[in-house]
């Protein structure tokens, strides 16, 4: 059986009848129900001619299709149903790449009648989203024999579904944009490296399926500049570790027991008796710190752990998400202090979803500490692109600057607590002594309280889109007038909503009278106003932190340009005819 060159793009969805019914890896096989039907968007009308109020599900539908999008490896529109958990070749597929991640899983895996790999946003009976991998197990078969048998091609396009939702891109509504296919690519590229890929079977699979020229009007690039973002990633994962052989594609160190042979010996999900899998890689053992005391009765650093090479901040570098929690370029932290911190790091954004990352580096690279943290928190994507959930520590001794640099999300929760001061006097206290002893012993931990005084003030935030308007919500406050409920006790007081709108002025005067600026959210002198009309007609004044406009792939907001918005509500009034008050977390461009 032949398959087609691949041609990915975004497809936009319209999840209208979408039931929580999607089966989780270690659901039994047989508790598959009957397929939901979801349409894509070019086949929203055609799903929708039996059903009632025909003119209001259209019009829902392409509201939802304008801020939900799913992210294929095949761009061909489709339309599909859910039924059942994918075939276990697919799931520890998932299971080995996230492994190697470092990162806790935040999506769902399924399988679905679709032409091959989708990331997809789909929203539940709740109409809140899910972070969704839906698979054809057939397809999978179809890579391998594409692709010669080579064991690691279905795995790359797994890391790179992977990708998307690890970044949170899938949220993030707009439609497909090539710089964000090419961040998947290369976040495939870096875990392939990881796994004891080398970098011509990581890249076997785009070098074998995608169309060396990409179609007129593809939203995705052509095979050159996808292969060339892999590689990237590929090369990074491998100079991150300290080798000066890189390009010669070689793999490095070799993977975990089991991980190569498990990944070859997988059969077919259409076989019809598959064999017993091999064991899974288990994660490497966290041990707690145990400072040793030394015969002056002072506490003797243990060993230190190696170094690892962060990229160089660059603007225009493709960014590719981060798989760890905490960087030491010195290679001078005590490791069992770093391991017993990587677990609860790992701990706290498995469960809250916050995401925190320490780094010890050797050079700013001529920027100030905060510059490199924004660049950082962009080129590793700390925290999911679409709410901002991340926390970048930077501590560059050697330059005397440390920094900490938070994501909208965090930094509404964290609000005056800088925790840059704090880092400054571990460089002052703690650094002579890492460097007298070349290893920190104890004083790994105090530089680390930091990021653990933010874990321990961001573990009850939610993080999910409720809201799928900015009407919507409005209405809710409305709907509350009146009737003496608390905002502790309101159902929209900090919530996070989608909308979208045309941005009218990103310097709104505060003396206009038509869209009302809040001064007391500018006093800080870190966020500034822009002022925008909803799609229903509404006033919206959103408050962002300039560097947000930083982590965006649409850049900086630009007037009279229309936008798909993220934020956390802040001001709501019950007049529709009131400035609504929303803390912005991401925005995307729209067609």
């Amino acid at each position: 059986m032949n398959i087609k060159p691949v041609k990915s793009r975004f497809l936009l969805l319209a999840p209208l009848a979408f039931a929580p019914m999607l089966a989780a890896c270690g659901q039994a096989d047989s508790a598959a129900s009957a397929p939901d039907t979801i349409a894509a968007a070019s086949g929203a009308s055609a799903s929708l001619a039996a059903a009632p109020a025909v003119e209001d599900a259209n019009r829902v539908a392409a509201q939802i299709a304008d801020t939900l999008q799913a992210c294929s490896y095949d761009g061909t529109p489709v339309r599909f149903g859910l039924g059942g958990q994918a075939p276990r070749d697919c799931r520890e597929m998932i299971e080995q790449v996230m492994h190697f991640t470092g990162l806790p899983q935040n999506f769902i895996v399924t399988q679905a009648d679709v032409p091959n790999a989708a990331a997809i946003i789909l929203l539940d009976k709740q109409k809140l989203p899910q972070r969704v991998i839906a698979f054809n197990p057939n397809f999978i078969e179809l890579v391998r024999r594409a692709t010669g048998g080579n064991p690691w091609s279905a795995v790359s396009i797994m890391a790179h579904e992977v990708g998307h939702h690890l970044a949170g891109h899938t949220i993030q509504p707009g439609g497909s944009q090539p710089p964000i296919e090419l961040e998947a690519d290369k976040f495939s590229g870096f875990v392939l490296y990881k796994m004891g890929a080398s970098l011509d079977d990581a890249a076997k699979a785009l070098n074998t399926l995608v169309p060396a020229q990409a179609p007129a009007g593809s939203t995705h690039p052509a095979r050159s500049q996808r292969v060339a973002a892999l590689a990237d990633g590929w090369s990074q994962a491998c100079r991150q570790t300290a080798r000066t052989d890189c390009d010669s594609g070689t793999p490095g160190s070799a993977p975990a027991p089991g991980v190569a042979a498990q990944i070859a010996q997988t059969q077919s999900p259409v076989s019809s008796a598959p064999a017993a899998p091999a064991p899974l890689p288990q994660p490497q053992p966290q041990p707690q710190p145990q400072p040793r005391a030394s015969a002056g009765g002072t506490l003797a650093p243990a060993a230190a752990a190696a170094a690892v090479i962060l990229p160089a901040p660059d603007p225009k570098a493709l960014p590719s998400k981060g798989t760890q929690f905490i960087y030491d370029e010195f290679g001078i932290l005590d490791p069992a202090i770093v391991a017993a911190f990587e677990k609860q790091m790992y701990e706290h954004a498995r469960q809250w979803g916050v995401e925190i990352v320490t780094m010890l580096v050797k050079d700013l690279h001529g920027m100030s500490a905060e510059e490199y943290g924004w660049a950082m928190m962009r080129q590793l994507r700390v925290g999911k692109l679409d709410v901002g959930n991340g926390a970048v520590l930077v501590v560059a001794p050697e330059q005397g600057q440390a920094a900490a640099v938070m994501g909208p999300g965090v930094q509404l929760e964290m609000g005056s607590h800088d925790k840059s001061a704090q880092l400054t006097r571990w460089i002052g206290l703690g650094w002579p002594l890492c460097r007298k002893k070349n290893a920190c012993g104890n004083w790994t931990e105090s530089l680390l309280l930091a990021a653990d005084h933010i874990r321990r003030d961001t573990d009850e935030l939610d993080w999910t889109v409720r809201w799928q308007s900015l009407g919507e919500i409005q209405h809710q406050a409305a709907a509350e007038n009146g009737q003496g409920i608390s905002p502790q006790q309101s159902r929209w007081v900090g919530k996070l909503v989608r909308f979208a709108g045309t941005v009218v002025d990103v310097s709104p005067s505060p003396g206009d009278k038509s869209a009302w600026v809040n001064e007391s959210m500018l006093r800080d002198g870190r966020r500034k106003a822009v002022h925008v009309r909803s799609e229903e007609g509404l006033t919206a004044m959103l408050y962002l932190d300039p560097g947000t406009e930083t982590l965006m792939p649409a850049g900086a907001l630009r007037a009279g340009t229309r936008y798909a918005f993220i934020g956390r509500a802040n001001g709501l009034s019950w007049n529709p005819r009131d400035t609504q008050e929303i803390d912005l977390l991401s925005y995307d461009l729209l067609p």
